[in-house]
């Protein structure tokens, strides 16, 4: 049995390669079944043993990244959530660092899906995901500085969907000039930015 799970596992992972290399040299609507059995040295039937067809072999893919993507930022207790206002030099919080470290260790795939290859149920997902964080990150925020009712100039909807519009652009920028500032500088700019930004929107009172 372990054997057959093995071999399984290296299946889906040669086709899942094949199909990555084939987007990536010729975009996801000219790949084709053939061509990507061809690449993993697989026959076809053993392709449709796996799968239907290449979407759902895309899906797949885009499933694991973002389920694996929310393990761990679930395992992040919340003080590490906290947003420092501190100096330029103070190192960003680790629920920061870890999407972009996420996405340099698969690039490949983050590409993939903003570039806008694929379905746009794909991007849809990717993007509700760091909806979702923003949500977390806004309301830890809000939490550590002990304010009640706030004098907010724009809805926390639309504050959240700036949040991930801005890292959704940033990170495609990052990926498509090779990532010339590792994950945890990147991600202290991108802190800095959001920290800086989002108190005036908020309607958050200047300290002091």
């Amino acid at each position: 049995m372990r054997k057959v799970d093995r071999r399984v596992n290296r299946t889906r992972r040669q086709l899942r390669e094949a199909l990555f290399n084939l987007i990536l040299e010729k975009g996801y609507d000219a790949v084709t079944v053939e061509e990507i059995t061809a690449r993993a040295d697989v026959g076809r039937t053993t392709f449709y043993l796996h799968y239907h067809d290449k979407e759902d072999l895309l899906m797949e893919s885009i499933g694991e990244l973002v389920d694996d993507l929310i393990e761990q930022m679930a395992r992040f207790p919340m003080e590490e959530w906290k947003l420092e206002r501190g100096s330029a030099g103070s190192a960003p919080s680790p629920a920061i660092v870890l999407p972009f470290q996420h996405v340099a260790s698969n690039a490949r795939l983050y590409q993939i899906v903003l570039r806008g290859d694929g379905t746009y149920s794909v991007s849809r997902r990717l993007r509700e995901i760091i909806v979702q964080a923003s949500a977390e990150m806004a309301r830890v925020l809000l939490e550590r500085d002990e304010l009640g009712a706030l004098n907010s100039q724009v809805p926390m909807d639309v504050f959240m969907n700036y949040i991930a519009g801005a890292w959704l652009g940033l990170i495609t920028w990052w990926l498509e000039n090779e990532m010339p500032y590792p994950a945890e500088q990147i991600a202290g700019m991108f802190q800095r930015m959001v920290v800086q930004g989002a108190p005036e929107a908020l309607g958050i009172p200047s300290q002091g």
